[in-house]
């Protein structure tokens, strides 16, 4: 499950359309992976999922895309952490500066 996907299980839309408008205003600034796993973490702690089902299942799925995309992001090619992270379509539209910014936000300097 990647990003746009984990924002896309949230079944309340007023909460997945709260998440999604944090994720894009992530996927636009310069902050990297570790702010926006504290920003979803935060964003989590802070709402109230009517079904606690529906809350557990979103922090198990946050879970494991935390551990996979964030925690082991080292182990990913650049085509991977764009995937993981949705931005296949901000790279393709992006100038070298954008390009770079991206890298940046992804650890993907090198």
């Amino acid at each position: 499950m990647n990003l746009d996907e984990l924002v896309n299980s949230v079944q309340e839309p007023e909460l997945r359309e709260r998440l999604s408008h944090l994720v894009g205003e992530w996927k636009q600034d310069d902050k990297d992976v570790e702010a926006l796993a504290y920003l979803i973490s935060k964003w989590h702690g802070n709402v109230w999922f009517q079904d606690t089902e529906a809350s557990n299942k979103f922090h198990s799925d946050f879970h494991n895309f935390k551990n996979a995309a964030i925690d082991n992001i080292g182990g990913l090619t650049l085509n991977e952490r764009l995937y993981w992270f949705g931005l296949f379509g901000a790279w393709e539209n992006a100038n070298e500066t954008n390009q770079q910014r991206l890298r940046s936000k992804l650890h993907a300097n090198a």
